[in-house]
């Protein structure tokens, strides 16, 4: 049986009602199925609503009181979720992608499932164990650097000497809740001792390589003189502070004013979330030439709109960009504006590049750019690689700055690196 699918782009705390709501459906549709040998979930894992810090322990929680200890509950999560022992109680498996950008969902799903039909043939009695490593930051695990074989090594280990699954999960650098942060995860067949062995090494072993596996950030305004530079590719310039993955709105401006003042013509934004403006563009057709008000709609982080002479050059209704397999990522009405010879897509629907296709399908020419700027944070990096002459994560004002130092955090536990220089006092003297 399946009950209620959900899903909603990052952003605040979701409302109470909202939660609850869902929540009790969720609950009631369990309780209706009557006697069940398993529950199987797909959560994200940093989701929090008013009243609730942590949404996913809260509602696995009751699910195990209704079912009793004996029914196998097993869980996908987001590497980028929250974790503490409220969940390992609940849960008798949790699995989390192993992958930064997330590109192994699919596989990740497989494993719960299979880990799950091995439980009911009474094959494992997994144990669990969760190793703080009182770190928070981003860890691209395509990056060159450290995680590639630190992620490589914990597929290698799984299958051998009763490891049956080992998740690093990075945490959420934004969240200012308790139990923000990274936390290694082992799930083992046999004793409690050695998951928590296990656990230790692994979260050792990635707190040993914290700083080095953490994503490089490019000042704003070096990346806008880099910008000046014409090279035999595109530059790519990624707005790490407005991109919507991490919660922001995605309708900032400070790139495109950045571009226009330093006189680059030969490039483009792509995306930027503004339904007004899009709505505008429909009504006035291609080829319109208008006085228009761009981005800065949203909430203060958003900074203020820019008012520009606008050429609508293309339109496209109920639109969408290509992900992974045939899996297609709506973006609603679409709008693609030059302005001083800087190409602009807007969307209706907030939305992060997950594909080249997103410039392509709406008239962007990519290669015969100067420089793209997205609204990304490192998604994007695999698909440039092979066609862009430099990325640049830059660290632009926005909602989600990546100077951890300069957010007022309240209630994130402490000490935690790199707020804190060493918490576990592990670092080599």
């Amino acid at each position: 049986m399946q009950s209620l699918f959900a899903f909603a782009n990052p952003a605040g705390p979701t409302t109470r009602h909202a939660f609850e709501t869902m929540r009790d459906r969720i609950l009631s549709d369990l309780k209706a199925a009557g006697p069940v040998d398993a529950i199987l979930m797909y959560l994200h894992g940093a989701m929090i609503a008013d009243g609730y810090d942590d949404c996913e322990g809260d509602i696995v929680s009751r699910m195990r009181d209704i079912v009793g200890p004996d029914v196998r509950i097993a869980l996908e999560l987001d590497l980028h979720a929250h974790i503490d022992q409220t969940l390992i109680k609940a849960a008798d498996v949790i699995v989390f992608y192993k992958t930064y950008p997330h590109i192994d969902h699919n596989e990740r799903a497989e494993e719960v499932f299979d880990l799950a039909k091995r439980m009911l043939a009474d094959e494992i009695a997994p144990k669990m164990a969760l190793f703080d490593c009182r770190s928070m930051g981003l860890f691209p695990t395509t990056m060159e650097g450290p995680m590639i074989e630190f992620c490589a090594d914990m597929a290698a280990a799984e299958g051998k000497g009763g490891i049956l699954s080992l998740s690093l999960n990075h945490g959420f650098p934004w969240a200012d809740v308790p139990l923000a942060g990274a936390k290694m995860l082992a799930v083992v067949d046999g004793q409690q001792a050695h998951a928590d062995r296990v656990a230790a090494e692994f979260g050792e072993r990635f707190y040993a390589i914290r700083a080095a596996a953490t994503l490089p950030f490019t000042p704003f305004e070096a990346a806008i003189a880099e910008a000046r530079v014409v090279g035999d590719k595109p530059l790519v310039i990624a707005d790490t502070a407005d991109q919507i993955g991490s919660g922001a709105p995605g309708d900032t401006t400070y790139v495109l004013k950045a571009l226009l003042d330093a006189g680059i013509s030969n490039a483009a934004v792509v995306p930027l979330w503004d339904p007004l403006a899009v709505k505008i563009c429909h009504q006035v057709g291609v080829g319109a030439k208008l006085r228009l008000r761009i981005g800065g709609k949203y909430e203060p982080h958003s900074g203020p709109a820019l008012d520009v002479d606008a050429e609508v050059l293309h339109l496209a209704p109920n639109s969408f960009q290509d992900h992974l397999g045939d899996e297609k990522i709506m973006i609603g009405d679409v709008a693609v504006v030059r302005v001083a010879g800087i190409e602009v897509l807007l969307t209706t629907l907030r939305t992060n590049l997950y594909s080249l296709d997103l410039m392509s399908r709406h008239g962007i020419v990519f290669e015969g750019k100067q420089v793209v700027a997205i609204k990304n944070l490192y998604k994007q990096k695999d698909l440039f690689a092979p066609i862009a002459r430099k990325q640049l994560f830059v660290a632009t004002p926005g909602t989600s700055n990546p100077d951890w130092d300069a957010l007022p955090f309240k209630r994130l536990q402490r000490p935690i690196w790199p707020l804190d220089a060493d918490p576990l006092g592990l670092d080599p003297q």
